[in-house]
């Protein structure tokens, strides 16, 4: 009897502990006040957080990432090679004033490695569709190929590309869920871990035009004190009116590496801060 009670005071501690640790988790998820993000652990896909996270929403320049995995697939599978040379279109150029361009004139030819940078780093547009056109024929049939790639890859039947870049086109734009961003990200890692090597710079030159090319990921910049994050090494930022301000990032502190979704943040200091804020929850040792 006695040896019976003492189980059950022993099973009752350990209940009450691991309640108390669960309670504690809860208190301390972060507040995220954009309309959906996504925590995600890199080693094994798992969801740490998730905000509105199987909705499907505009996600403006985030949808270079799938044009990243495309060219990536195609460089190794040797379709094409970082020093064939392409042409950037009149189309490729022919862009609203807002967008994101190498300052280039239509008909400058380029390499397919100055124009991924271009893509992955600045977020050019121009570059974007370039490439596109370069490995389709046209950005249409290019978009074919993303939305193929995209049930390939397991995201949602809410996912879908109208275009190469995420610019808005004639009021319909790309769309994705904060999960299926973060899934696609997670897949980009995986299988071609080689794209930090792009997107963790904050600087590239084109060297045959003389244009330096400065990324839009604010918290790889050492200056910026509030976006910083020295674990941060990528990936994609993303505005349009419709979409906001979306951000999607990945960071890796000692062997754990995490991806993270803010889609729809007010400013575009709010995207940076919300994800500082899913980082430090990921990181923190009661979440693991």
């Amino acid at each position: 009897m006695l040896k019976k009670n003492r189980f059950i005071f022993i099973f009752l501690i350990i209940s009450i502990s691991l309640l108390a640790i669960n309670k504690y988790s809860d208190l301390r998820k972060p507040a995220i006040h954009s309309t959906a993000a996504v925590l995600m652990d890199a080693s094994n896909g798992e969801i740490l957080y998730e905000k509105d996270a199987g909705i499907s929403y505009p996600v403006a320049s985030m949808s270079k990432l799938m044009t990243m995995y495309i060219v990536l697939d195609l460089l190794e599978d040797e379709v094409i090679d970082w020093s064939d040379h392409v042409t950037v279109s009149e189309n490729a150029n022919d862009l609203i004033d807002s967008a994101a361009k190498i300052p280039v004139e239509s008909g400058t030819i380029l390499t397919v490695q100055d124009l991924y940078y271009a893509m992955a780093i600045s977020s050019a547009n121009n570059a974007t569709i370039a490439l596109a056109k370069n490995i389709s024929g046209t950005e249409e049939e290019f978009t074919l190929l993303m939305n193929e790639k995209a049930r390939e890859l397991g995201l949602s039947e809410g996912a879908n590309f109208v275009n190469a870049t995420g610019l808005p086109d004639a009021e319909v734009e790309n769309q994705m869920s904060a999960r299926d961003v973060a899934t696609l990200a997670h897949n980009l890692l995986t299988d071609h871990p080689e794209v930090l090597e792009a997107v963790r710079l904050e600087h590239y030159y084109i060297e045959s035009f003389g244009i330096d090319l400065y990324t839009t990921n604010r918290m790889l910049n050492k200056h910026e004190d509030e976006a910083y994050v020295k674990e941060v090494d990528g990936l994609k930022t993303g505005y349009t009116d419709a979409a906001g301000y979306c951000f999607v990032g990945t960071a890796m502190k000692g062997d754990r590496r995490l991806i993270s979704v803010v889609i729809n943040a007010e400013t575009d200091e709010d995207r940076f801060s919300e994800t500082k804020k899913l980082l430090s929850y990921g990181f923190s040792p009661f979440t693991f």
